[in-house]
This record gives C-alpha cells, sequence and structure tokens, in this order.
C-alpha cells in the first residue's frame, strides 16, 4: 500500500438521524420569521373586523382554526351579513379556497417520504396557507426526506395555533386602535404575498403565472369584476402552464 493512500483522509460521517420532535422544533424557530410576523398583525386586524362585522369572540376563532385563510373568512362574514343561504355560503366559501388545491398537489411531493402516512398529509394539506406554502416550497428542497414532514409541521400547524390567539388579542382590542390602522393590518399580508411569491417561483410556469396574473388582474376587475378574480386565476393560469409545457416539450 502506498504512502499516500495510508493517510487518505477518512471517509465523513452520516449526518445522525434526528428525532420528529427535533425536526418540530426547528420548523418552530421560524415563527420569528418576517412572513410569520407579517401574518400575525393580519390575524390581528382581522379580529378587529370579525368584531366590527357582530361576530362572537368565539366564532371567530373557530373561523380563524378551521377555515385558516383570512379571504375565505371574509366572505363567509359577508354571506352571513348578507342573509345569504348557508348554501350559497357554503359554495362561495368552497370557490375562494379552491385555489389552495393547485399548492397542495405541487407540495405534496416536496414533504413527503416514501413511508409517509397518509393522515399526516391529509392534516398537513390544512395548514397549506400561501405564507406556509411558500415557506415549504423555500426550505423543504434542503432537508432530509425523513425531516420534512415535522419541520413544516413544527412551523405551520403551530402557526395556526399562535395565529388563533392572535386573532382573539385583535377581537379584544377592536375599537382602542384607530380604523386606518386596523385596514393597513389587514391589507399587510396581501402585500407581502406580492413581494415573496416571485421567490418560491422555480418554473417558467410559476413565474408566468404572476406575470399574466399582474397583467390580467386588473383589467378583468374593471371589465368584469364579478368574475374578474376567477377569469384571471384560469385564463393566466392556463397560458402559463401551456407555454411551460410547450418550452419543457421543446
Amino acid at each position: 500500500m502506498s504512502k499516500s493512500s495510508s493517510n487518505a483522509a477518512p471517509a465523513s460521517e452520516p449526518e445522525p438521524c434526528l428525532s420528529w420532535f427535533v425536526w418540530y422544533r426547528r420548523g418552530m424557530r421560524y415563527l420569528f420569521s418576517t412572513p410569520a410576523i407579517v401574518l400575525y398583525f393580519s390575524y390581528m386586524g382581522f379580529g378587529g373586523f370579525a368584531r366590527e362585522s357582530g361576530m362572537d369572540f368565539y366564532q371567530t376563532l373557530f373561523m380563524t382554526l378551521s377555515t385558516w385563510a383570512i379571504p375565505s373568512n371574509v366572505i363567509l362574514i359577508g354571506g352571513i351579513l348578507s342573509g345569504s343561504g348557508l348554501l350559497a355560503i357554503f359554495v362561495a366559501v368552497a370557490l375562494a379556497s379552491v385555489r389552495m388545491m393547485p399548492m397542495v398537489v405541487s407540495f405534496v411531493p416536496e414533504v413527503r417520504d416514501d413511508d409517509t402516512p397518509a393522515w399526516q398529509l391529509l392534516v398537513l394539506s390544512h395548514f397549506t396557507a400561501i405564507t406556509s406554502w411558500v415557506f415549504g416550497m423555500h426550505h423543504l428542497p434542503k432537508l432530509p426526506r425523513y425531516g420534512r414532514v415535522p419541520f413544516f409541521a413544527g412551523f405551520a400547524v403551530t402557526l395556526a395555533i399562535v395565529n388563533t390567539a392572535i386573532t382573539g388579542v385583535g377581537f379584544g382590542i377592536a375599537g382602542v386602535v384607530p380604523p386606518v390602522v386596523a385596514a393597513a393590518l389587514f391589507l399587510m399580508t396581501p402585500l407581502y404575498f406580492i413581494l415573496t411569491l416571485p421567490s418560491a417561483a422555480r418554473l417558467l410556469s410559476d413565474k408566468l403565472a404572476l406575470v399574466f396574473g399582474f397583467i390580467l388582474g386588473p383589467i378583468f376587475a374593471v371589465y368584469v369584476p364579478e368574475m374578474g378574480l376567477v377569469l384571471t386565476g384560469v385564463v393566466g393560469g392556463l397560458a402559463a402552464y401551456a407555454i411551460g409545457y410547450a418550452r419543457r416539450r421543446a
């Protein structure tokens, strides 16, 4: 054996497998990140909005945790205040929430391992809102497969629980802060989405969907305001997918 081979550096030791709870705590560390803090202020504004709309304290908390989407909750409250029927409210909230389905479809392959139980994916799908989706698509590809579910759960599930409590705080202080401040808090989340969604766009179709959304959204809002959001998503999304698919085929 040559001297160079005898003095070769030993192979690096593989990283030990960490426990489920350790990965969960690592996800919780991001509860103090910028997207989480922005969402805290948004849900504080939503709590005040719900109180001013005549909602009960416990109803507001239940809506936050069970629906876990501010736009859907606003539609729900608007339907209640307008006296719409239960079926009409259900359809409106469902249509507002169906936008999450493509996120879940693209997210599941990133988070699951070969032996991930289906019930864990079903639970995590409930907490896959825009903030957590952007967070997961940014961080999960860098992690080992076995740690992705607990890591995402540590952020997304805990984020929902914390925001439920913050909604209660916003409900309690409603009327104390000026209305303009409450409105500003309420609009922080959509502004943050506009600024951060480009960082989660990795495919050409993802980037084109954002571009088409910015272009088509104002146009449809002017000419067909009652269907503007739906048409923007359908037309812009299909066009972005078609162009991306053609580019991949080429």
